[in-house]
């Protein structure tokens, strides 16, 4: 996650050498808006996924898209989605997995 001098560098680019002054963009003080959360009460709505793999975040977004497309609901294809993850893989698969992993490497 970028710090407030790394953003500002990347604005500073982006407004003087790509001439994107008034493009929109978000911006959250994720520090802030943690305690803000906890202070009132509320909890995390949030979750990012960093996969450090252009072609597995490709491969992720487009079984998002699917499912979306498929249900037009949000908030049904957001539980669709959990309940895919947690019934994929039971802990003893995932044991099995691992183990095969370790006497392969």
């Amino acid at each position: 996650m970028p710090t407030k001098r790394m953003l500002l560098e990347r604005l500073k680019h982006d407004v003087e050498v790509k001439g994107e002054g008034d493009h929109n963009c978000f911006f959250e003080d994720v520090t802030v808006s943690q305690a803000e959360r906890i202070k009132n009460g509320k909890r995390k709505e949030k979750f990012v996924l960093v996969t450090g793999d252009p072609d597995l975040c490709a491969r992720l977004e487009g079984h998002k898209d699917r499912i979306f497309r498929k249900v037009r609901n949000k908030a049904f294809m957001l539980t669709l989605m959990e309940r895919a993850w947690a019934e994929a893989l039971a802990d003893t698969e995932l044991d099995k997995i691992l183990a095969a992993e370790e006497v392969e490497s």
